[in-house]
């Protein structure tokens, strides 16, 4: 599998450009390919099909019918001679009704076949608790000829229009390494892959979801798998709008009869901003399994931190502040970076804290204060030099080369945490924050945290790299 974002503005804008620009609400599509071969949808939106199977988003939120977006080449795949199959000529329809983790609901599946011999069979899925929100996949059926070479495949590939002037904005689920913000407006040559996996030595993955939305209405794609998944959600400004799609790069070579499967996915439209398509998507992913956990009222408490005094603390400045603190209002009060000797050992730096007693003492005189105490921690994270390190190079993550990982923030390496010495380490240590120092809470830092690289490291006998 690929590990990199897929280079696809040159592609998209080449499918974008054989759109013909609508004109009024139901206006025509793709010159050639007007005519609605089928229709998908509940009360709130209508997938249609043209005869290729190219497709359009019509919203009914406002009440009437509304075509946010032009007929064109949704689900696509592209060749290894970079070649792209988008036109598969229709060929039926079915309808039926479903009852599963997500509820009842109806699922309707189109079908058509490329000149290649390729045959594209799409299923939308429409349940009574999501109304506007199908969760769809696709299947590419092989049906003739010679091996195809396919290198990647996008789902779910729309051009939210433009109305009245008044420009589009964008929530997306990336990490970056600047840091930029979720939400952005769509200008002209926005062009954002949003790749899932890193984009950065340690910055990488995130919520897979991409949405762009203008003041009446939005849409947005993503995918509800259980596991990360290495593939991108590119929103891109183009002449017609603001676009989105999922895409993965899969290298795979399809001999007759053999099929290549998309990822569960969803497509959505909705009024106003990006809430409602997140809150479907946590709904959805906790139907499946995968849910928050019920948050204690204490996370909710205010927290006063000791970083104000760096890392170069004095025990007596930050109990000396104790008073001030509780006066404020906060509840809990939080012993930041400057701890400990080096981030992987996690030892006490004596000059603060002689013995583990004085940690103890410590931690005890938060709560003597009325307040609850809270230590810093960036797991996962190992420094040249540490013991550990020195005594544990097994537990390193390591790319396809050998080379280590940074976490650039504290010069440290990443240790893998798909590697089981790495998770019966990290378990002790919180054991003994928590059980025997007497924390009540803990501060976890580190971008290195959201997201992490594929591990090659041969020690581990990783099934997959991915497992990391």
């Amino acid at each position: 599998m690929n590990t990199q974002p897929l280079l696809r503005r040159r592609g998209v804008l080449a499918l974008l450009g054989g759109t013909v620009l609508a004109t009024g609400g139901l206006g025509s599509g793709r010159a050639f390919a007007a005519a609605v071969a089928a229709r998908a949808g509940d009360a709130m939106l209508t997938v249609e099909f043209d005869t290729a199977l190219n497709s359009r988003l019509v919203s009914n939120l406002s009440g009437r019918p509304i075509a946010l977006t032009d007929f064109a080449p949704s689900e696509t795949v592209t060749l290894a001679d970079d070649r792209i199959i988008d036109s598969f000529p229709y060929a039926a329809q079915t309808r039926e009704a479903v009852s599963d983790v997500h509820g009842s609901g109806v699922r309707h599946t189109v079908r058509g076949v490329s000149a290649e011999g390729l045959e594209k069979t799409f299923s939308l899925t429409f349940y009574d608790r999501y109304p506007g929100f199908p969760l769809v996949n696709v299947a590419w059926r092989h049906t003739r000829g010679e091996p195809l070479a396919i290198k990647s495949w996008r789902l779910g590939g729309h051009t939210l229009k433009a109305s009245g002037g008044a420009g589009f904005w964008s929530w997306s689920g990336s990490t970056h390494a600047d840091r930029r913000d979720w939400v952005q407006p769509v200008k002209d040559g926005f062009d954002q892959p949003n790749f899932m996996g890193m984009n950065d030595s340690d910055y990488g993955s995130g919520t897979p979801v991409a949405d762009v939305w203008r003041p009446d209405a939005g849409i947005a794609v993503g995918h509800i798998e259980l596991t990360p998944k290495l593939v991108s959600l590119p929103i891109v400004a183009s002449p017609g709008g603001a676009s989105v799609a999922l895409e993965e790069a899969r290298a795979v070579t399809l001999n007759p009869g053999e099929t290549l499967r998309s990822l569960d996915a969803f497509v959505t439209a909705h009024t106003r901003d990006y809430y409602a398509t997140l809150d479907a998507y946590r709904r959805v992913m906790a139907d499946r399994g995968l849910a928050a956990p019920q948050a204690p009222e204490g996370s909710y408490e205010p927290i006063w931190c000791a970083w104000g005094y760096d890392r170069n603390f004095t025990v007596a400045e930050i109990e000396g502040t104790y008073a001030k603190v509780k006066d404020m209002g906060f509840k809990w009060a939080v012993l930041d970076d400057g701890w400990q000797t080096n981030e992987g050992d996690w030892a006490l730096d004596p000059r603060k804290f002689r013995t583990e007693a004085d940690m103890v003492a410590f931690a005890a005189n938060i709560r003597k204060a009325g307040l609850k105490p809270k230590l810093w921690l960036a797991p996962l994270a190992v420094d040249p030099g540490s013991d550990l390190l020195h005594d544990h190079t097994d537990m390193l993550l390591l790319d396809e080369n050998g080379a280590v990982q940074d976490v650039t923030w504290w010069n440290a390496f990443y240790l893998c945490p798909a590697y089981q010495p790495t998770i019966d380490y990290t378990q002790a240590l919180i054991h003994k924050i928590i059980g025997e120092w007497g924390y009540e809470g803990l501060k976890l830092d580190g971008q290195h945290m959201n997201g992490v690289a594929p591990c090659h490291n041969p020690a581990h006998n990783h099934a997959r790299p991915e497992e990391s």
